[in-house]
């Protein structure tokens, strides 16, 4: 009986040896990178107040994937954001918004326009072949201004991932956010009056 307890303890610790070195490596993880692509030449505006939410798939750090249209999306198992897609798409848009004018987290008053924006998809999409892929984010902007809705606006981008793994996919979710930005910002040109600063 002792040998057999014997064998069974180390039987024990030699699986417990085999499991020493294979810890999983810690994931890989993106953000968005710098900001530094050019932005549109477009009139200053006055200050507006940014209101950001999105879907609750968005709300984790997982690096979103589909295949086609189908409507099982999937999650890289070793690839991470730095922080949720909520967050990184808000802080990417305030940034690039900020070039026109200054953008806050609540309004000073009610005069102070607020710019909803309902973030539905941010992932990278694979054609069924698997030989090509694209970033597509989609979203809707509602500009409010005291109680009236001064328009609306539905944007849908995709940009084409230079490579298909994680790192392509987020290569083109970084374009496809800076151009969805862009749009953003050349509609808010066109809705709001100027700031009285843009004519010197």
């Amino acid at each position: 009986m002792t040998k057999m307890r014997s064998a069974a303890l180390i039987l024990t610790l030699a699986l417990a040896g085999c499991g020493i070195g294979r810890v999983p490596a810690p994931p890989t993880v993106f953000d968005l990178g710098l900001d530094a692509s050019p932005v549109p030449a477009l009139p200053a505006r006055e200050p507006i107040a940014l209101v950001f939410q999105a879907v609750p798939s968005l709300s984790d750090t997982s690096v979103i994937w589909r295949v086609g249209d189908s409507a099982a999306p999937k999650a890289y198992a070793t690839y991470r954001w730095a922080s949720s897609p909520t967050e990184l798409v808000r802080q990417r848009f305030a940034d690039r918004l900020s070039r026109q004018g200054p953008v806050l987290n609540e309004r000073v008053s009610l005069q102070t326009p607020q710019l909803q924006v309902f973030l539905s998809q941010f992932e990278q999409v694979f054609a069924a072949d698997g030989q090509s892929s694209e970033g597509r984010i989609l979203l809707q902007a509602v500009l409010v201004e005291g109680r009236s809705v001064l328009g609306q606006k539905r944007i849908a981008v995709q940009a084409a991932a230079p490579t298909q793994d994680a790192a392509g996919g987020v290569a083109a979710l970084r374009q496809a956010s800076d151009e969805a930005a862009d749009q953003l910002a050349q509609w808010l040109a066109a809705t709001l009056k100027p700031s009285p600063r843009a004519g010197g």
